[in-house]
Order: structure tokens, then C-alpha cells, then sequence
């Protein structure tokens, strides 16, 4: 039984991204490349802070916690394990969205608790 590579992650920050896009989308950070088992593609950050893969216009979404592995970033995002509360289910236009994730440096729910800590009165 041979070990399957089709979920490993790779990323070069010093590849070559315009091998594989020459337009970027605005507000999108391009940061090298990145391969996944057989495919390779260009790295991006988009203005919420997910990672994706673009390859000749076609735009994929990865593995967030692999993709921050790879780069040497924590992976604390997600629910935190010391702030009390329960989960709930929020629905909210694209840009409070982007925003909330922005503030959250990727994590929606840590922005939106900034937001309201910044807020109190």
C-alpha cells in the first residue's frame, strides 16, 4: 500500500505566481505558490484572509490550518477555549463579513468580539 500525497500541502513564497495567473483580483494579495498532490497553482490572500489557490482564472479554496502550518502561522483561529459563551448562528451581508475577518486577522468570530469590545459604552 503506497502512501497517498494528494492532500499534502506545499508552499513556495518565492514561486513564480504569474506561472500560473497574470490578473489578480483587487484587494487580493498574491504570495507564491502552493501544490496540492498534482496540482499547483498561484497563492493568494484574499481581503478576509483565506488562502486559495488560482490557476489560469479558476479559484480554489484550501485547507486554511494547512496552508498556515505551511507558512509557520499559528493556528489558534476558531473557537477560542478560555471565552465562555455558546454558539449561534448570525447571518450577515458579504462586507461584515470581510471585515469581521479582517478584524479577526482571519478568525469572523474574534473580529466581531473586537468590534463589540470597541464599542462598549
Amino acid at each position: 500500500m503506497g502512501h497517498d500525497n494528494r492532500h499534502r500541502l506545499a508552499v513556495d513564497l518565492s514561486g513564480n505566481w504569474r506561472l500560473y495567473t497574470q490578473h489578480t483580483t483587487p484587494g487580493t494579495e498574491m504570495l507564491g505558490t502552493v501544490s496540492q498532490g498534482d496540482r499547483t497553482g498561484a497563492l493568494a490572500r484574499t481581503e478576509a484572509g483565506v488562502y486559495v489557490m488560482v490557476n489560469a482564472g479558476a479559484v480554489t479554496s484550501l485547507d486554511q490550518r494547512r496552508v498556515k502550518a505551511a507558512l509557520g502561522i499559528s493556528n489558534n483561529a476558531g473557537r477560542p477555549k478560555t471565552v465562555g459563551g455558546r454558539r449561534v448562528s448570525l447571518y450577515l451581508d458579504d462586507e461584515s463579513l470581510a471585515r469581521a475577518a479582517k478584524l479577526g486577522n482571519g478568525n469572523m468570530s474574534e473580529g466581531i468580539r473586537q468590534a463589540l469590545a470597541a464599542t462598549r459604552g
